[in-house]
């Protein structure tokens, strides 16, 4: 008798993936196959409409009014590292809890050797941030506060919101690492003042490996942010020079087929569509990113 697998990784990477997904990207490889924004014919042109109809979506799931924010990449690991090294300079100083997934935690410690400071919060033995902890380790050369907002080791949610009021009231960037939580958990920009939300596609959101991206939220100069990589983006192609607008400040704004499992977005809230599943135990009936931390310390995330 054959045994079924079942499958308890999802943390890593959603599995199986849902039937929307395989059907989108095996119509894109059979039937369009092409570069968006390279060429004028029928098959780049639709390409270029199937990464627009997933950045819309990506927005709508954000909170996002200008889906031109929206950059896709590779995964969270590269939106981290875009935001961080695109935006800190020698000097500034950086606030992260204990908490962190080495995604964040590197970069950090790589920028640290060029100048950068660094302040670690401990969280609690649970896993969760005080707010106030972060009130207080701000100093004059502030400039980020960088979180993960679901931990991939414990389940702990962090207060979102209250950390985000904090950043607001002192004019420092909010970014958030949702690798775990996007399409999980609602995440509202606006409502939650997060400024640079990194995000992958193949967990929650159910799309395949080698997906992501990074918002840059409108309170965020995009001019300020240097590219990581620099290169072809299907526009301003007669000018040597890297657009200094979004979203090709970055040369690699998604490949179409990778990105189509984010296609469902705008037909779900939580970012499956149709007869596909729903990432489990989870809703907006359920969002607790708006419980008082004093009341969220005894609450993990499953």
């Amino acid at each position: 008798m054959e045994k079924k697998l079942i499958y308890f990784d999802n943390a890593a990477t959603s599995h199986p993936k849902p039937e929307g997904v395989i059907r989108a990207m095996n119509h894109f490889l059979k039937e369009v196959g092409a570069n968006p924004g390279r060429s004028g014919h029928r098959l780049s042109i639709e390409a270029g409409r199937i990464i627009y109809e997933a950045r819309e979506g990506v927005s709508q799931l954000f909170g996002v009014r200008d889906s031109s924010r929206v950059i896709f990449g590779l995964n969270a690991t590269e939106a981290i590292n875009q935001g961080l090294k695109g935006l800190l300079r020698p000097g500034d100083h950086v606030i992260t809890s204990s908490m962190e997934h080495n995604s964040v935690m590197r970069p950090l410690r790589g920028l640290e050797k060029e100048g950068l400071e660094v302040t670690v919060i401990p969280c609690s033995p649970e896993g969760f941030l005080d707010p106030e902890d972060v009130n207080k380790s701000i100093r004059r050369a502030t400039r980020m506060v960088i979180l993960n907002h679901g931990s991939n080791v414990v389940g702990t949610l962090q207060p979102l919101s209250d950390v985000g009021e904090i950043c607001q009231q002192h004019g420092i960037l909010f970014f958030v690492d949702a690798a775990q939580t996007a399409g999980a958990i609602p995440i509202d920009l606006g409502r939650q003042k997060i400024d640079l939300p990194a995000f992958t596609g193949h967990k929650a959101l159910f799309g395949p490996q080698g997906t992501g991206g990074l918002i840059i939220a409108e309170r965020v100069d995009e001019k300020k942010l240097v590219p990581l990589k620099r290169g072809g983006t299907g526009s301003r192609s007669e000018s040597e020079e890297q657009p200094d607008f979004l979203p090709f400040r970055e040369a690699h704004s998604g490949p179409p087929p990778p990105q189509l499992g984010l296609r469902g977005l705008p037909a779900h809230p939580l970012g499956a569509k149709g007869n596909d599943p729903q990432p489990p135990g989870r809703g907006r009936g359920e969002d607790r990113r708006d419980i008082p931390f004093t009341k969220q310390k005894n609450l993990v995330s499953s």
